[in-house]
């Protein structure tokens, strides 16, 4: 069963500050890392559970993409994209 993706608010901040920055070192670049982030949203989508729990809330899933990982939450009908966060501000 597949099931749609939808982006917090503050996935979408996280988007958009990730292709802003990315674009001001290379426009190509910039857009080619964001179709590849918006492709991994909709591998998520078709399978849901393929990424790893967090192990302080299970609820919750992470998936590296590049620099970056993607956290989320599955629910009955969607997969909740929660933040994209570069690896490197992770505790």
């Amino acid at each position: 069963m597949s099931r749609r993706y939808v982006l917090t608010r503050r996935a979408q901040r996280d988007l958009q500050s990730i292709r802003h920055y990315i674009v001001q070192h290379s426009p190509q670049a910039g857009v080619r890392f964001v179709e590849g982030l918006t492709a991994k949203f909709d591998d998520l989508a078709l399978m849901p559970f393929m990424a790893q729990t967090v192990a302080q809330n299970p609820r919750f899933r992470r998936l590296p993409h590049g620099a970056y990982v993607i956290f989320y939450e599955v629910v009955d009908d969607a997969v909740i994209i929660r933040s994209i966060e570069h690896s490197a501000t992770l505790k």
